[in-house]
């Protein structure tokens, strides 16, 4: 049975020729290399079969925690930690279950008082992002720059 791409395979698709090219992120040629990449997939049918798993990453509280992501349902598998091996059926709910099962830090004093910390929800859910497979990744110039003396 083949189906039209979903959106999620499209950009796990892209992201591939993102993270492996080695062109500046403002490049033109990348660009354009994404923008044809985006054409074939809109353009061939998907058989699930077919569709891979794709590496992610979710990084809370110093905890890292990795993952696949199946872009033909959405559905994230954890592959490191607490919870090795558990499957969910989309990212937002693995990222709770991440910050569930992350433990959290006991500051000085706080031993005895378990009142205040029984349930610590984050403000913002931490997001999964694409992690490199090995191939080396496209150029990123540095957050800050370096301090000149």
């Amino acid at each position: 049975m083949y189906i039209t791409p979903t959106p999620a395979i499209l950009a796990s698709a892209l992201h591939t020729v993102y993270a492996k090219s080695r062109q500046a992120p403002d490049s033109l040629a990348l660009w354009i290399d994404i923008a044809e990449q985006a054409v074939r997939e809109l353009s061939f049918p998907v058989q699930p079969a077919l569709v891979p798993w794709v590496p992610v990453v979710l990084r809370y509280q110093l905890h890292r925690t990795e993952g696949e992501f199946f872009p033909f349902t959405g559905s994230v598998r954890i592959m490191s930690g607490p919870l090795l091996g558990t499957t969910y059926a989309d990212a937002r709910s693995a990222a709770l279950g991440v910050v569930d099962a992350t433990p959290t830090p006991v500051m000085d004093g706080d031993e005895g008082d378990t009142s205040a910390a029984a349930e610590v929800v984050p403000k913002m859910l931490p997001l999964w992002r694409f992690r490199s497979t090995g191939a080396p990744g496209a150029f990123t110039p540095r957050a800050v720059p370096p301090l000149i003396s």
